[in-house]
């Protein structure tokens, strides 16, 4: 056998190499069952949590569609329409603004939305940041430990962040009422300087929270991180990596829209073909698996954006602190341990006997 020496390269580290091409990663860890199964469970409680609170976010042809369950309206909606129908986001499908009713309605739509995606949504990224590190599928039962132990992190950080915004806001807030007290309206005048910096200070940490609010769930699941260390990981990694970080979400962007195409057709296909095929007498009864199904790709969207903010936060947790890939936050499971057995000997004197095996 040749001896080929020490020095030769026996194998090449792509992902140290070039750190980028952990991204494309992405579909293949997206299309996992239980990722693909937590994104699914999380879009048909937020769909169901919007039934029962009474709010529609689409326009009134398209509800009617949604209310009649006839999975084809899904073929034919546009991505971006039916993800701001699911999640309220407004982008040009409302017609019309909200109604005070349904303004009232929104103060409990929040909460439980985003209660439905702490959950959902730090499970999905909880396994993204395992396989993705140490290559590994974390069990269900490590799971539930981790969420035990971490699940708090993940609604205290962004909570943390609101705080702050708010409490920036105050002396904006008070000067503005002070401007209305005679005599004192003119001290506000001549201290301007002061409540201007703390709406600057607003506008850059609600600026940073919008874009890289998802990081904040990346870094619990990476490292454990409490709601301070994730907020501090947040706002240090986007001011210092801005570029870096608008190019990985162009990245995923791309490599995203790709793998929907490659998933959409597919699956629409077959949803089509199978439609056609039911007897009008069962329609009622496939009805509720052929909506399930239509969601798939749609859920793929979900499970795509998790994955992608713990790639890009190892990108970025990499970048920016030279933290290595295969690191991250492992839970122990606790040990039992019982108390040694102790009998008298043959002199009567107490000894600890051995335990079998």
């Amino acid at each position: 056998m040749k001896d080929i020496g020490e020095g030769t390269i026996r194998r090449i580290d792509w992902t140290e190499l070039t750190p980028v091409v952990l991204l494309l990663r992405i579909f293949n860890i997206a299309l996992g069952v239980r990722i693909l199964l937590l994104a699914l469970i999380g879009l048909k409680l937020t769909i169901l949590f919007n039934f029962l609170a009474g709010i529609s976010f689409l326009d009134p042809e398209l509800a009617a569609q949604i209310h009649q369950g006839t999975p084809q309206y899904y073929f034919n909606l546009p991505v971006d329409q039916l993800y701001s129908g699911v999640l309220g986001v407004y982008s040009g499908v409302l017609d019309t603004p909200l109604s005070v009713r349904e303004n009232s309605k929104m103060f409990f739509w929040y909460p439980g939305v985003v209660l439905i995606w702490v959950v959902c949504g730090g499970l999905i990224c909880r396994i993204v940041a395992v396989r993705l590190t140490v290559d590994e599928s974390e069990s269900w039962s490590n799971l539930c430990l981790f969420f035990r132990k971490r699940g708090i992190s993940f609604l205290s950080a962004p909570f943390l962040v609101m705080l702050g915004i708010v409490c920036c806001f105050l002396p904006v807030k008070i000067a503005g009422w002070l401007l209305a007290v005679p005599f004192l309206n003119y001290a506000v005048a001549v201290l301007f300087p002061i409540p201007f910096a703390f709406t600057c200070l607003t506008v850059f940490l609600a600026l940073v929270l919008a874009v890289g609010f998802m990081l904040l769930f990346a870094a619990v699941s990476a490292d454990g991180s409490d709601g301070f260390d994730a907020i501090s990981r947040m706002y240090s990694y986007v001011c210092q990596r801005p570029l870096h970080y608008a190019v990985y979400w162009l990245c995923c962007y791309v490599l995203g829209w790709l793998g929907f195409l490659l998933i959409q057709f597919p699956i629409y296909t077959a949803m089509e073909l199978c439609w056609k095929t039911v007897p009008a007498d069962y329609e009622l009864f496939v009805r509720f698996w052929a909506n399930l199904f239509a969601l798939i790709p749609l859920a793929y969207w979900f499970a795509w954006f998790w994955t992608s903010s713990v790639a890009i936060y190892l990108l970025l947790r990499r970048s920016v602190d030279a933290t290595p890939f295969n690191e991250v936050y492992r839970v122990v499971p606790p040990q039992v341990r019982t108390l040694p057995i102790i009998k008298p000997d043959a002199q009567g004197a107490p000894e600890i006997v051995p335990a079998e095996g």
